[in-house]
């Protein structure tokens, strides 16, 4: 398959942004944050161009924090808007966005006025109708989410006679590589725990996270290959059962794992409304995507972020599963 890129693509202009919300004062309706900026004299969602090499999450929560004062915990992906900015395309990634905590806006040449306000309110303020195509998209699905990040260990040595203990095989340089990338980007969606299999190449792939940010991590033996020899299917419970905690997690195990788990997150009862299919990538139920995706292997170091409603409607019923993004180092 050819890696070349078009010119499109080179020429690109990457941005990313978010749709910052936080509690209304009633504690029911949500406000959202809404920026003016003096120089086109508009109303939008704070967004940014990416600095060089930098991740599209990272991109959006520093950006936010640039123009809101607010640090963004992200949630699920919204749909991109892509438009030509003096003959260059450019397109822009949108998060829904909790703030996290308060803050305080200064006023500045780039950003003069933070204004909290309703979803009505957005719709009748915002400049752009791409922008009220981003906030429709947000508004049509359960904003107050928790995520469950699957992470996929990150490059590993071959296995082989040099580890007879397959637990004991290690990452390799690029995967080490990859370990140090995730400390910052697993950081984003404000898990509250880090759970990993026993296996040396899972314990070190969410190291630096748990080192940078405090954050204990748990061993779990139900995460490991062996484990999924024995009872494949045990891995679909054991993710329901987590999800029915209503905690944000992240959880690093292996790829047999999570090619089963795709299938039945996707497909199988209990977790998506039958009703109502999870977002995919931030845009729609697309039953082609979901086959490829429940049919591909996922890359070493990347991950599925769950997206699960943290509010329920019927009594002791599990969360319902309103999108499933894919998480790329």
């Amino acid at each position: 398959m050819s890696t070349h890129l078009n010119s499109t693509e080179l020429t690109r202009i990457k941005a990313a942004g978010a749709l910052l919300w936080r509690p209304g004062p009633d504690g029911k309706e949500l406000e959202l944050a809404l920026i003016h900026r003096p120089r086109y004299d508009d109303w939008s969602f704070a967004k940014g161009k990416a600095e060089p090499g930098e991740h599209p999450v990272l991109t959006a929560v520093r950006e936010v924090e640039e123009e809101t004062a607010h640090r963004a915990v992200l949630g699920r992906r919204l749909p991109n808007t892509e438009y030509d900015v003096l003959g260059r395309a450019k397109q822009v990634r949108y998060w829904a966005a909790r703030a996290a905590g308060e803050a305080e806006f200064l006023a500045n040449d780039e950003v003069d006025v933070l204004e909290w306000v309703s979803g009505a309110q957005a719709r009748m303020r915002l400049t752009s109708p791409l922008d009220v195509m981003v906030l429709d998209a947000f508004l049509s699905g359960p904003v107050d989410t928790f995520p469950i990040v699957l992470q996929r260990h990150g490059k590993a040595e071959r296995r082989g006679s040099e580890w007879p203990d397959d637990l004991a095989r290690p990452l390799a340089p690029e995967g080490k590589q990859q370990a140090i990338a995730l400390a910052e980007l697993l950081a984003v969606y404000g898990a509250e725990e880090l759970i990993s299999s026993p296996a040396v190449r899972c314990v070190d792939t969410v190291r630096p996270y748990a080192e940078l940010h405090g954050v204990e991590m748990k061993l779990d033996s139900a995460l490991t290959e062996i484990s999924y020899v024995h009872a494949p299917r045990a891995i679909v419970s054991w993710v329901r059962a987590l999800a029915d905690r209503r905690v944000g997690a992240i959880v690093c195990t292996h790829g047999p794992l999570l090619d089963e788990l795709i299938s039945a997150l996707l497909y199988a009862p209990g977790f998506a409304d039958p009703e109502r299919e999870p977002t995919l990538n931030g845009k729609p139920w697309d039953h082609a995507v979901a086959d490829r995706w429940a049919n591909e292997p996922l890359a070493k170091g990347a991950a599925w972020v769950l997206h699960f409603d943290a509010s329920t409607a019927e009594e002791n019923a599990s969360p319902r599963l309103v999108a499933v993004d894919r998480l790329k180092p």
